[in-house]
């Protein structure tokens, strides 16, 4: 009669694939799954919307437009922009994009809250469009004629703005207005003339934003020679008294240097220059 006995060999084998058996089946049926959940769970409670802030130009520098495109895989809760504090409307586009409309200089914030909490920020320097007024650079006084230079670096100069009015509140046209180009500055620069009025000249200048700027000028004698002054009180900031003489067509004996600046070559007044 014989006798068959199973092999210690073969009995540890079934033994080693019933354990890998059971490992296997407790990694992915349960340590896997919660691995996955709590992953999801984590991005479900910590997932914040992304913001994109573009700025359109502008063709008028007087106003623009700010696009806010919006990419998350949660609703929006709250979508808020605003300027400096105080809040700007909003016109929803297409998808999750919102246009607003902006009208003058500052920062721009633009705060994005999802339905599960997380929001987002993002800021935005608006600096394209023209507050600046433009301004006065020099002047100079010759035989009567009141020659300025004007500039601005955004909108330029607009010529047809561009008047004063004497000491008894008449309004004057300038005699000329002569585009220059300032190939230093790479800026468009403006001269004009004006027949001054001995007693104040008062001029107004506009840029094509609608900004303006006004400066007051005088003159008063020194011996032969017609000093001319700018009154700085129309600009803000200190007062100031800037004088620099104008040639009076007649020979006399030289101011001092206070009087004004020293001629050139030619004989003609240098400009005195506006700061």
């Amino acid at each position: 009669m014989e006798y068959y006995q199973k092999s210690s060999y073969r009995s540890g084998g079934r033994y080693q694939k019933k354990s890998s058996g059971d490992l296997s089946g407790l990694l992915l049926f349960y340590i896997l799954p919660f691995i996955i959940f709590n992953g999801l769970l984590f991005y479900c409670v910590t997932s914040a919307p992304k913001i994109t802030l573009d700025l359109r130009d502008t063709n008028d520098y007087l106003a623009s437009e700010a696009v806010m495109s919006i990419d998350s895989w949660f609703p929006t809760k709250t979508v808020s922009v605003n300027m400096d504090g105080e809040e700007l409307e909003l016109t929803k586009g297409k998808r999750r994009t919102y246009t607003v409309p902006v009208t003058r200089n500052g920062v721009l914030e633009a705060t994005v809250v999802n339905l599960n909490g997380m929001s987002s920020t993002v800021f935005r320097h608006v600096n394209i469009l023209d507050d600046n007024p433009p301004s006065f650079e020099n002047a100079s006084l010759e035989d009567g004629v009141l020659t300025l230079r004007v500039s601005d670096s955004q909108s330029l100069v607009n010529p047809d703005s561009v008047y004063a009015t004497d000491s008894a509140g008449q309004q004057r046209s300038p005699l000329s207005v002569e585009r220059i180009e300032n190939t230093t500055d790479n800026m468009i620069d403006y001269e004009l003339k004006f027949e001054m009025d001995l007693s104040g000249l008062h001029v107004f200048i506009q840029d094509k934003a609608g900004n303006e700027a006004q400066k007051t000028f005088y003159t008063h004698r020194e011996g032969n020679l017609d000093v001319l002054e700018v009154d700085n009180q129309d600009e803000e900031g200190p007062s100031e008294e800037t004088a620099a003489e104008a040639s009076s067509g007649t020979e006399g004996e030289a101011p001092s240097e206070e009087a004004g600046p020293e001629k050139s070559a030619d004989g003609e007044a240098s400009p005195i220059v506006i700061d």
